[in-house]
């Protein structure tokens, strides 16, 4: 299958290629020229003029070999140029839904076939790719200013109808978390083969931990479809302790609950956090509040329970999935469960060191500097 036909950049890809090739074409002239005019005043030509001909293949060689080592070296320049110049450059795009996205739907009434999922996408020569999923109401952008000075390929994924863009659309009703984790399947699938030499690396912010679990239990499948690398969970809930945000959100009436929205404020324990949840809050309340809300019911509902049964038992099958395994990074906010989890997961003899508890709020994890470290420098534990 052709890339163009898997993933769609939201680029005049037509164009934007014809530009690159008459511009090589260009420079290849220039090269030319350039080597013709340098070869024009050499002694060799000055001969082979005078002597009407005479001995063209001794001297006329080196001409010719001048004229085309100019026109690559051209080439090659405007190539180097062109990568330089777009390193780092995030672009947007599009997953477009077909009806092959159907053979996992299990509930008729979400209609998401010719639809699309939107990604933002930097483009980089690595033999890795990592794959951002974000968290409850959110979307790719909050991983943007990372992508754009990462030293990876980097796809961050929006899930359907998480768009701002799709907040009045009526093509873009709430679906089911079954559905939702389909499509995250679906897409998945869609990278690999777009690029199917890349190792991918899920790296989960919040419930986007949470969608990798659930694809274990609503679409396993993906995992024998993908080279997967690596799991990283960035504060994944492990039990209903650490809904309490979500839950919040899933019992609103609607998006017109000022006194809730304000209660979500008043419950930050510090300035910092009371920030991020102002620029939480101000994003969420921009997206379809009612996707947003179904999405929180649905999951609430997964971590209605206490223990931390399922979540270590998420944990222990994408760690024998994994090729180097899983890793947990808990926020402050929920330090108050990392001991009983550390210890539960010691007992099922799963690696401790896994497991991290960073000191830093839930929102902070986001931060570039945050991710850099612990996706680009070799973990303590190694």
């Amino acid at each position: 299958m052709r890339r163009r036909g898997i993933m769609r950049p939201d680029e005049p890809g037509g164009e934007r290629r014809g530009r690159r090739w008459r511009l090589r074409i260009l420079a290849s002239i220039g090269g030319t020229l350039f080597g013709l005019l340098t070869s024009l005043y050499s002694a060799e030509l000055r001969e082979i003029l005078e002597a009407y001909g005479r001995g063209f293949m001794d001297a006329g060689l080196p001409v010719a070999i001048t004229a085309v080592v100019a026109s690559v070296s051209g080439v090659v320049i405007y190539e180097y140029g062109f990568r330089r110049r777009h390193r780092g450059q995030v672009t947007e795009g599009e997953i477009e839904i077909r009806a092959d996205a159907l053979d996992g739907l299990i509930h008729d009434e979400d209609a998401v076939v010719g639809r699309s999922l939107r990604y933002l996408e930097t483009r980089r020569f690595s033999e890795d790719l990592l794959v951002f999923l974000h968290g409850l109401g959110l979307d790719a952008n909050d991983f943007r200013s990372y992508m754009a000075e990462s030293r990876y390929h980097c796809i961050a994924l929006t899930q359907y109808g998480f768009n701002a863009s799709e907040r009045g659309d009526a093509h873009y009703q709430p679906i089911s978390l079954e559905s939702h984790v389909q499509l995250l399947g679906y897409a998945l699938r869609r990278i690999q083969q777009t690029y199917p030499r890349k190792r991918i690396t899920l790296v989960g912010f919040s419930f986007g931990a949470d969608m990798v679990g659930f694809l274990l239990e609503h679409a396993r499948e993906v995992f024998d479809e993908i080279r997967l690398r690596k799991v990283v969970m960035l504060d994944p809930n492990v039990s209903n302790a650490t809904t309490t945000i979500s839950s919040r959100i899933a019992e609103m009436d609607s998006d017109h609950s000022i006194r809730d929205l304000i209660g979500i404020l008043r419950s930050a324990k510090t300035a910092e956090e009371f920030r991020y949840r102002c620029d939480y809050l101000s994003k969420i309340t921009s997206k379809n509040f009612a996707q947003v809300r179904r999405h929180a019911r649905d999951v609430v509902e997964r971590f209605r329970q206490r223990s931390f049964g399922p979540f270590l038992d998420a944990i222990g099958q994408l760690d024998a999935t994994a090729e180097e395994g899983v890793r947990v990074v808990l926020s402050i906010d929920h330090e108050t469960v990392f001991n009983a989890v550390a210890r539960a997961a010691a007992e099922r003899g799963l690696d401790v060191n896994h497991l991290e508890s960073s000191g830093t709020d839930h929102f902070a994890l986001l931060n570039p500097d945050f991710l850099k470290r612990r996706l680009e420098q070799p973990p303590s534990w190694a």
